[in-house]
């Protein structure tokens, strides 16, 4: 980790993150609490978008149920809370446990058969994953989802919150952005661009694969417990086919190949989506129109960026 942090290829991003979120930090206490919780759902869909582009940009692969996990993570955390009298903290670690290990699951089954039966799977389990949710209303409470989600004990209020949110989102950006830098993300790479030419190399592709899979799902569970904080609840829309679409477009409008692409097409989705359902009755129609036009006028997405040949002699030494 230390090793890491020292290496020079990374010294500009690290700074220019300490410096975005101090920038975060000083905006967020300058806003007004209903635009500071507004900021918190943007970090929080960013991380969610970001993890969704472990699998699409980086590595070619597509998850059309991503959801499920940002609506594992939230129901499980709130589950543990309520029914299951844990603290928050071992709530937390418990349900992250859970998420990895169903992550881990569900990432070998998808994986066992074709890129088109990949995306079948997924969604499959995420219909499934919606469904039990819904129907099991002694459990999840249905349409009424899981009220009053505590918050930790020093960031109940929104500012505070805010910065507890960024705190964790930053970490795991940080982490990502070290994992993105590594040989590991150099395969990644490979597997988007001429996977045969890996599994010529020797590499085992599957392996690869699934970490970068419990990996993503893992992050996605971590957004989810933190928007069930924000939301002081866990809600079935959380795990909807429709907030699948959203992380897709998030990627899309903001540029697959880019790190902060996704993060910056959550904020234009969250922001667009809040602020028009408040002036316009049918903003989901607008939502959409804007949509479209970012992405047929910016192909590639906002933070378009070309995509790197992988490396063989690297990729081979990686393994």
């Amino acid at each position: 980790m230390d090793r890491a942090l020292r290496d020079p290829s990374l010294e500009r991003p690290i700074l220019l993150g300490v410096a975005g979120a101090v920038a975060l930090a000083a905006l967020g206490s300058a806003l007004p609490d209903y635009w500071t919780q507004l900021l918190t759902r943007v970090l929080i869909m960013a991380l969610f978008a970001t993890s969704l582009n472990l699998q699409v940009g980086y590595s070619g692969m597509l998850p059309l149920g991503h959801s499920m996990f940002l609506g594992l993570g939230a129901y499980s955390f709130g589950l543990l809370l309520t029914k299951g009298s844990l603290s928050l903290p071992e709530a937390f670690l418990l349900s992250l446990a859970l998420c990895a290990v169903s992550a881990i699951i569900i990432g070998y089954l998808c994986l066992r058969g074709s890129p088109m039966t990949f995306g079948l799977l997924h969604l499959g389990f995420n219909i499934l994953l919606a469904t039990l949710i819904d129907k099991w209303i002694s459990l999840t409470g249905g349409d009424a989802g899981i009220m009053g989600i505590a918050r930790p004990h020093h960031f109940t209020g929104a500012l505070g919150f805010f910065y507890f949110v960024l705190a964790v989102v930053g970490a795991c950006f940080l982490l990502l952005r070290i994992l993105m830098d590594s040989p590991f993300a150099k395969v990644a790479g490979g597997l988007r661009e001429n996977e045969e030419r890996l599994r010529f190399l020797g590499i085992n592709i599957r392996r690869f694969q699934l970490a970068i899979f419990v990996v993503s799902g893992f992050l996605a569970a971590i957004a989810g417990m933190l928007l069930a904080m924000l939301d002081r609840g866990v809600f079935p829309a959380y795990i909807t086919l429709t907030r699948s679409a959203e992380g897709l477009m998030m990627c899309l409008i903001g540029g697959m190949y880019s790190f902060l692409g996704p993060s910056l097409g959550a904020a234009i989705v969250v922001i667009i989506g809040t602020v028009t359902s408040t002036y316009v009755n049918q903003w989901q129609g607008l939502l959409g129109i804007i949509i479209i036009a970012c992405v047929i006028g910016f192909q590639g997405g906002i933070l378009r960026k070309k995509r790197g040949r992988p490396q063989p002699s690297r990729e081979g030494s990686a393994t």
